[in-house]
């Protein structure tokens, strides 16, 4: 059936069909999800055609504060009197303050920064990093992770879309998220770096058992090692703690953030380093170069989001609210339980799993029906 669009949206849908994907424009159709974005704020964005839909997913965690939170707006219009992209061969005041303000948030002697544009650069570099710092080629990552569609990072996902492309780069493995046993088998001193998420977001919000992490590290210490926390989707105060990886009680080599670390309101990304592994930069200054990394808008726009959310009123009103998806997840298993399989939630961070694989496209399209994305 044909959607009932107002003749702008109509245009619109035909030419972004044309001139980007009609394949894609034909699955978002599909899902519910053709909506073309005007006004937002807050949780809701209002389509085109004047209809006002909740946003539940945000863009897979970068708009963490919401749609054009007032904070994040005033910071970036008050900047464009003064500031620009700036020069990366420079000195920036934004840049060091931003760095001083995560080393501010980051465990143990995890405190210096190299700012990219997106979570694929970051983890790329962070990759970079671990091998020349080592002087290792292999990688090990978890089944069904995801780091990134780029460069190194893309080598480390088996996802299925990514075969596409042919064989992944020489020196990539997979392990089982969780498994210690298979973790101390594979990881040995052969290994660079080792790259997890304090849970896996693209296999439905998997997290490993109590302990996994602190006898990871361990063996990591061991065989020398690095350990990467990939923090893209689940830091900047989406768990309820600053850091995903906070309640875990160890101290990564490198933790790598984006998405929601500017709200949502310019692209930026950092890869943060033990102070040990700067010496690699010591005899390597140029090894990395991004031209839009650490850019000082980014900056000060970062500076303000972790004002806002590195606050106890902040991640306690996540954990608040977490509570409630928390329960109302529970009354659903309840109530379909020929349906839901189970459920994990942490702060606003939350799966449901269903026992059959289409269920989750379906109820995706129903709430799309029902105004929620």
């Amino acid at each position: 059936m044909t959607p009932n669009y107002s003749p702008e949206k109509k245009q619109i849908i035909q030419d972004y069909a044309k001139y980007f994907t009609p394949m894609r424009m034909r699955t978002m159709q599909h899902m519910g999800l053709d909506i073309v974005e005007t006004q937002r704020e807050g949780a809701t964005v209002t389509d085109i055609d004047g209809e006002v839909y909740y946003d539940c997913l945000a863009v897979g965690g970068i708009f963490n504060l919401g749609r054009r939170h007032p904070r994040i707006v005033k910071a970036i219009k008050d900047a464009l009197e003064y500031s620009d992209l700036g020069n990366n061969f420079l000195v920036s005041k934004p840049r060091l303050d931003l760095a001083k303000k995560l080393a501010q948030t980051t465990p143990g002697d995890v405190n210096c920064s190299f700012f990219g544009v997106s979570g694929s650069e970051s983890n790329d570099l962070a990759i970079k990093l671990a091998r020349g710092y080592t002087s290792r080629s292999e990688i090990i990552s978890a089944h069904n992770c995801y780091h990134g569609c780029t460069g190194f990072s893309v080598s480390t996902s088996d996802a299925e879309e990514f075969k596409v492309f042919g064989p992944k780069l020489p020196g990539f493995k997979q392990v089982l998220f969780g498994n210690i046993d298979d973790f101390v088998q594979n990881v040995t001193k052969n290994t660079a770096a080792v790259i997890f998420e304090p849970m896996i977001i693209e296999a439905g919000f998997a997290r490993p058992p109590k302990g996994f992490f602190q006898q990871a590290r361990e063996h990591c210490n061991k065989v020398g090692a690095l350990m990467i926390i990939d923090e893209v989707v689940t830091g900047m105060g989406r768990t309820g703690t600053f850091w995903g990886i906070e309640r875990e009680e160890i101290v990564p080599d490198i933790m790598v953030s984006a998405k929601g670390l500017s709200a949502g309101m310019y692209p930026i990304s950092v890869m943060i380093f033990r102070e040990e592994l700067s010496d690699f930069f010591i005899s390597n200054p140029f090894c990395h170069y991004s031209s839009f990394g650490g850019p000082e808008l980014g900056c000060i726009v970062a500076l303000e989001a972790i004002n806002i959310i590195n606050t106890p009123e902040f991640l306690n009103e996540v954990n608040r609210k977490g509570e409630l998806f928390k329960n109302g997840f529970a009354k659903l298993k309840e109530k379909y339980s020929s349906i839901v399989d189970s459920y994990d939630q942490q702060g606003l961070m939350g799966a449901m799993r269903f026992k059959n694989e289409d269920s989750g496209m379906r109820l995706m399209h129903f709430l799309a029906k029902n105004k929620v994305f």
